[in-house]
């Protein structure tokens, strides 16, 4: 799946999060988008997996429109894609097994529970997350519930996966492992796109490095060409985040 946009602003109250954004997230790729805080990084990616309407330009996948399509279709893009939100966003009082059922009954109303199993233990074993699924969220660790945001994402087989601060409290272990399986997904063919203030992902899997300060992409290309990059602002955005510690573990 081919995701672009195009010329894509995001306003609320006046303030305006996306500045004429053009960006393209094509299939068989890994895009990591770097930038600071309030840099509209997660907009950006909220916006190309048509979770936040832009207030203009557009969103296209596979060269069609978001905005042109009606309801039916639009959801049969949707169940093409996966989401991973930031600070993994579980329900806490419902179990594991729910949080990662829901997201599958929403997309696929059509699929039994056999079904739905097996497409939530193909996750589970592709990450070797062997966890008791009757468990709650608050009983695992940060990183644990991190891990079960990301297999969430993945269980639907999506050709579109967006990642939202993806390595948020994992240790090197699921770390490791969440590097393999993003490789192995952008190998199959996924566009795979994520948003992070760690570099680790950029300098191991990336692409392409997107840039982003203030709402506007400063750099957009192959890793070794941005890092290249004379712009003052770039290059200062690089080495906060490659010259930054090590992410603390679990």
């Amino acid at each position: 799946m081919r995701i672009e946009l195009q010329n894509v602003s995001v306003e609320r109250r006046g303030r305006r999060i996306l500045d004429r954004v053009d960006a393209v997230f094509a299939p068989g790729q890994m895009t990591v988008v770097l930038g600071r805080s309030g840099a509209g990084l997660s907009t950006l990616l909220k916006t190309a997996a048509g979770l936040v309407q832009p207030t203009g330009g557009q969103v296209l996948y596979d060269g069609q429109a978001l905005a042109n399509l009606d309801h039916r279709r639009r959801q049969a893009l949707q169940t093409r894609t996966g989401f991973m939100f930031q600070d993994a966003a579980l329900w806490a009082n419902s179990s594991l097994l729910v949080n990662l059922d829901l997201p599958l009954q929403a997309k696929f109303p059509g699929l039994g529970p056999a079904e739905r199993r097996v497409r939530i233990d193909t996750a589970l074993n592709s990450c070797g997350f062997a966890a008791d699924l009757r468990l709650r969220p608050a009983m695992l660790s940060h990183g644990q519930q991190t891990m079960v945001s990301f297999l969430r994402a993945i269980a639907p087989g999506p050709e579109a996966l967006f990642l939202d601060e993806p390595m948020a409290a994992m240790d090197q272990r699921w770390r490791g492992i969440l590097i393999r399986v993003l490789g192995e997904l952008r190998a199959q063919g996924a566009a795979v796109v994520a948003v992070s203030h760690d570099a680790e992902l950029a300098r191991v899997l990336a692409d392409r490095l997107v840039i982003l300060a203030d709402g506007r992409v400063l750099a957009d290309g192959a890793p070794e060409a941005v890092r290249e990059s004379s712009d003052p602002a770039v290059r200062e955005i690089l080495h906060d985040r490659f010259a930054a510690a090590d992410p603390a573990g679990e």
